[in-house]
């Protein structure tokens, strides 16, 4: 992904840009923040996996899992316990 589209808002955010710019790019911030929710949820999805081989399951005590667990527990503001 490019730095463009954020150096893009941050300029119509202190310029006086005509609206219907304004418009395309805030509907291309939107569809850029549903792809990285999207992908988001699916690396989350995956830690989570992860995470839950922790409870006993087979390799439940590897880096990985404390990997995931850790960075879960940092995704969601919490501290790791």
């Amino acid at each position: 992904m490019s730095d463009d589209l954020v150096k893009r808002a941050r300029h119509n955010a202190l310029a006086d840009m005509p609206h219907y710019a304004s418009v395309e790019l805030i509907e291309v911030l939107a569809d850029r923040i549903e792809e990285l929710e999207a992908k988001l949820a699916k690396a989350v999805e995956a830690l989570e996996k992860l995470a839950r081989l922790g409870n006993g399951e087979r390799y439940g005590n590897s880096d990985g899992n404390m990997i995931a667990r850790t960075t879960l527990a940092e995704l969601k503001g919490q501290d790791d316990e």
